[in-house]
């Protein structure tokens, strides 16, 4: 037995160094978890400090050389990473020193749109996403399907969250990816509450004259949502609006 344990040792005592050496010169070892898009000097260093969100760190890397605006792999910038990373310090000190907020990844994506997707993440989301646009983030960008990021509201069937797009300055008339006044999009999706949510923000309604292809007369034929739907009571609402506003509708199904 003994002549064969000999020659297994020595086998794994190889493939250990084999695997070893792999590693050692493997280009996917040198990049490591704290540099993703930057990978040298004092840009390397102003990521890494992104991601442990030390302001003090920031400062040094851009004493240094390292710039607020560099574009990295896939055009990613350092506020794309901490807008990504949810570090609020970086985010503050980026646009202090100057980072564009309106900056576009390959992907389409940028602070903005990162900052409303992630805007109900715990604990920093909201006050990432309210420095981003008071540091002149355009409340009107668009996600990279086309639609703008307002959507991401609806979706959430967020009324409070499109009243502080409005304030933050948000066109709540903008068109969708496919040309259409946001509003009559979400009519017909059957978005009841949502539609009652823009036209109480103050939302042009009348589009029955070819503004657009899908007009709120057209949304609200048929009969959904059933009378016993929560949305109902919302599309009761607006029905009545529009009729006060003199514009024709079909009956509404019960």
């Amino acid at each position: 037995m003994k002549p064969d344990i000999q020659p297994r040792r020595s086998f794994a005592a190889s493939l250990l160094m084999a695997i070893a050496a792999f590693l050692t010169s493997s280009p996917i070892h040198a990049m490591t978890p704290a540099n993703r898009f930057f990978f040298s000097g004092a840009q390397a260093a102003l990521e890494a400090a992104i991601r442990v969100d030390d302001s003090a760190a920031i400062s040094r890397a851009i004493h240094d050389g390292g710039s607020v605006n560099a574009v990295g792999k896939f055009k990613v910038t350092p506020l794309m990473v901490a807008v990504d990373t949810q570090s609020p310090r970086a985010v503050q000190a980026l646009l202090a020193a100057g980072a564009s907020p309106n900056a576009r990844a390959q992907d389409g994506n940028g602070p903005v749109s990162l900052a409303v997707k992630s805007c109900r993440a715990n604990p920093y989301g909201p006050e990432i996403m309210l420095a981003i646009f008071k540091g002149g983030g355009n409340p009107d960008t668009r996600q990279p399907d086309g639609d703008p990021v307002l959507m991401r509201f609806i979706l959430d069937h967020d009324a409070a969250g499109l009243a502080l797009m409005k304030s933050l300055g948000a066109n709540l008339n903008i068109l969708d990816r496919g040309g259409d006044p946001l509003i009559t999009n979400v009519a017909m999706s059957q978005d009841w509450d949502m539609v009652w949510a823009l036209i109480e923000l103050g939302v042009e309604v009348d589009y029955e004259h070819g503004k657009s292809r899908q007009p709120l007369s057209l949304a609200l034929k048929g009969r959904y949502p059933a009378p016993d739907s929560p949305l109902y009571p919302y599309k009761l609402k607006v029905w009545h609006f529009l009729k006060d506003k003199g514009i024709a509708l079909p009956p509404l199904d019960r």
